[in-house]
């Protein structure tokens, strides 16, 4: 889901995801890596999945989201993005 959560937010965002071939040759390389490695209909299964619950779980999210692009826009560190995430999403309950 790590891999593919870019192309979700694009597609969440734009409408469509232009982006993200380096994250799919990643994904290729590392489910050949498995043992066994998946076939290319699990792959393609499995990626399915993965953006379609990263694209939820943005959507479900907004707020967090929004959080996370403004701390990465003002040049936070990452701790700090997940600090701005943790504390959007503590504070919707």
């Amino acid at each position: 889901m790590v891999l593919f959560a870019g192309i979700a937010a694009e597609a969440l965002i734009y409408g469509e995801a232009e982006g993200g071939e380096n994250d799919e040759n990643l994904f290729r390389n590392v489910c050949l890596l498995l043992e066994p490695p998946l076939s290319v209909a699990e792959m393609s299964n499995q990626a399915r999945w993965s953006v379609m619950q990263s694209y939820n779980l943005l959507k479900w999210h907004k707020a967090a989201h929004r959080a996370a692009v403004k701390a990465l826009e003002s040049g936070g560190s990452l701790s700090a993005v997940i600090r701005r995430i943790e504390e959007t999403l503590y504070s919707e309950k």
